[in-house]
């Protein structure tokens, strides 16, 4: 990996634990679960964004990774359970390993299937976040909201699995449509990448704390 995908991928890893501890806060206060549909379609972008600018798969799960990994401060804050991190972080990493599927496709350069692409990802990442809360509810017995009848199993799963690919394909749709370039002619630096990543880190912190 060479000094250039190291940096851009640093930048959006850092700009997506950003938006995680800032926008992601903020649609907590919508109705439970509806946060994972705004915010799948913008890290959809954001690690497409970044595929295209690296042309690096592993790029995508390295983005994931620091996402993840400035997630994981939570872990230090007093009186959160530790859950309330963990599935966050699993449901960061899924979404990048299903995106990084989706990328294959975009490689085609035909819109119809791009779409189709994020709208399977935005349906397979739940599905595989459900396996994980299914373990983790035998293991631990947590009692996990989208498991408490088969109404609110297929809500997770379809009815906001589908709102989030229908914003995820009206977002990447736009963007394809109105020929906004995907790629960046700014090269990010690192000192860049670290202070957002420093950044990020601090206010996932200090949000959680005052939350």
């Amino acid at each position: 990996m060479n000094k250039n995908i190291i940096r851009t991928t640093l930048f959006f890893g850092a700009i997506w634990g950003l938006l995680e501890a800032t926008l992601g806060y903020l649609l907590q206060f919508l109705p439970p679960l509806v946060s994972g549909s705004i915010m799948f379609p913008i890290a959809a972008t954001i690690l497409t964004i970044t595929y295209l600018n690296t042309k690096s798969k592993t790029s995508i799960l390295w983005v994931g990774v620091i996402a993840a990994a400035i997630k994981s401060i939570n872990f230090f804050m007093p009186g959160l359970l530790p859950i309330k991190t963990y599935n966050p972080m699993i449901a960061i990493m899924l979404q990048s390993i299903v995106m990084v599927g989706v990328c294959y496709i975009i490689d085609y350069k035909k819109l119809p299937y791009s779409l189709l692409g994020l709208s399977a990802a935005s349906l397979l990442w739940r599905v595989l976040f459900y396996a994980n809360i299914t373990i983790n509810h035998a293991l631990t017995g947590f009692n996990f909201p989208q498991m408490r009848s088969s109404e609110a199993t297929f809500e997770f799963v379809v009815t906001y699995g589908l709102y989030g690919a229908l914003f995820a394909m009206i977002l990447y749709g736009a963007i394809r449509l109105l020929n906004i370039n995907f790629l960046i002619t700014y090269k990010p630096k690192l000192s860049i990448s670290l202070a957002l990543c420093i950044l990020a880190v601090t206010l996932t912190f200090y949000i959680q704390m005052i939350a």
